[in-house]
């Protein structure tokens, strides 16, 4: 049996974590899982599946020191365990990603996900990490070519994280003539752009029925979100959005996707970001729960949006969709026939690049 050690120092990205659990464990390795506390707050679900768990508390490595002992640590630890490979599941920027890829190099095989392209040819830090980490993952197979990288001895392997665990069940009750859109992630407008959505909203007759889910909180303390909050219930169209002014478990919030008619990316424009050099966790939960996009027009070039999505360009064009939605539930909804979406297909993908020379 070989053993893996997967890495998150931040408290982000961790619904990539499973999928590669899963994908390793079933192919018999071990797991170790070195990871942040607000990560393995969250984690119970899967937890037991690791061998081993180590937590990076943030607050107690603040300093440079500190974090050059604390990485150091885990160096030992993985060298003395034997360790066959080393995956950074977030493979950019911090200081003890490059410090733990330049001690571990030669030492394990080392691979690292890429959540954003932008920083693969400019960035310091990551240029320090290229020279330890030569084989990379990205999120969609359109990330495979759509940045020339200057590092030709760089490897790129996409891979989709779309599988979750089974979260106990808070039977959420879904009234039949309700039709729900959900928009994962709290409420910010710096992400998305939800005024378009009431702009659609005030130009439609028939809308009792339509429920926008937010799946996040709406932290009504920021002034940008209040303006927002009150300006639903000027427009009395507060009754149309299902709101959260708390942080969301796990098992509430795939339950609401896994109820959802569709998933909406609100956004007047996508720029070269998501056009280029990353995707949107939303793209993964649809995968995941074989849901529909309804997408702003700039993402068609990317295949799997092109084939399980419906664009708009403006307020207007997503009130009409919003329109036929009511009129037919399913007039968006496509089918997942791809074998792509299988458990196999994916753990094979991943398992071949951790393996090849």
């Amino acid at each position: 049996m070989k053993n893996a050690v997967l890495i998150e120092l931040n408290s982000y990205h961790d619904e990539c974590l499973y999928s590669q659990i899963r994908f390793l464990k079933d192919s018999n390795y071990t797991v170790t899982l070195i990871i942040n506390s607000q990560i393995f707050e969250r984690a119970e679900e899967y937890l037991h599946l690791a061998k081993h768990v180590i937590i990076y508390d943030h607050r107690s490595v603040k300093n440079f020191l500190n974090k050059i002992v604390w990485t150091l640590k885990q160096y030992l630890y993985i060298i003395k365990n034997g360790a066959d490979i080393a995956i950074f599941n977030t493979a950019s920027s911090r200081l003890e990603v490059i410090l733990l890829s330049t001690l571990l190099k030669r030492k394990v095989k080392l691979f690292g996900i890429l959540h954003n392209l932008k920083k693969v040819n400019h960035s310091l830090s990551q240029k320090l990490i290229n020279k330890a980490i030569k084989k990379y993952f990205v999120l969609n197979d359109f990330l495979e070519n759509s940045v020339l990288i200057e590092d030709k001895s760089i490897e790129l392997q996409s891979f989709y994280p779309i599988l979750f665990p089974k979260y106990n069940t808070v039977n959420l009750l879904k009234p039949r003539d309700e039709i729900w859109i959900s928009i994962p992630g709290k409420l910010d407008f710096n992400r998305r752009d939800y005024d378009l959505i009431v702009e659609a909203l005030l130009m439609m007759n028939s809308r009792e029925n339509l429920k926008f889910v937010i799946l996040g909180n709406t932290n009504s303390e920021n002034l940008r979100n209040s303006v927002f909050l009150k300006q639903l219930k000027v427009n009395n169209i507060h009754e149309n959005f299902i709101l959260f002014d708390y942080f969301i478990e796990n098992s509430l919030f795939h339950e609401y996707i896994a109820k959802s008619d569709y998933i909406l990316l609100p956004l007047k424009s996508v720029g070269d970001n998501y056009a280029k050099y990353k995707i949107m966790g939303s793209y993964n939960l649809a995968f995941a729960y074989k849901k529909s996009l309804i997408c702003p027009k700039g993402l068609e070039h990317i295949d799997d949006i092109h084939e399980h999505s419906t664009f708009y360009e403006n307020g207007i064009e997503l009130s009409k969709i919003l329109n036929n939605i009511i009129d037919d539930r399913e007039i968006y909804k496509t089918k997942y026939d791809s074998k792509k979406w299988e458990f196999k297909e994916q753990q094979n993908k991943y398992i071949g690049f951790i393996e090849s020379k």
